[in-house]
């Protein structure tokens, strides 16, 4: 009797961990207040054209010269189903947005795009 109620104790123990164990943890994105960006990136995203520089060259040539500002910024996170997904945009708050899971748009990118040659 004494080693059913040791059993029965062993197992009154073990079963929560068993059931913790089981349990799968859900995909979850980002809090879109919790997503900040660097400076850098705050940068790239900048289209009031301060960081922006004009030069003109003897020749008649011209050069515009960016630091670090972009024309659209490519942002990345890990999609429910493991996959990276990729999401280009010119705004910031978009991009936030999308991190966060709130556009449920189909924007996974293939790196490796396979060329035709005819």
């Amino acid at each position: 009797m004494s080693s059913l109620k040791c059993l029965s104790l062993v197992f009154f123990l073990i079963s929560p961990q068993i059931l913790l164990a089981t349990e799968q943890d859900q995909h979850r994105y980002t809090q879109k207040e919790q997503i900040e960006f660097t400076e850098a990136t705050r940068t790239a995203f900048d289209h009031s054209g301060k960081p922006q520089t004009h030069a003109s060259f003897a020749g008649g040539s011209a050069a515009a010269e960016n630091h670090g500002s972009a024309g659209n910024v490519t942002v990345a996170r890990r999609g429910p189903d493991g996959k990276i997904e990729t999401f280009c945009t010119t705004d910031i708050t978009a991009a936030q947005t999308w991190m966060a899971g709130e556009i449920a748009t189909q924007t996974t990118v293939s790196i490796n795009t396979p060329v035709v040659e005819e």
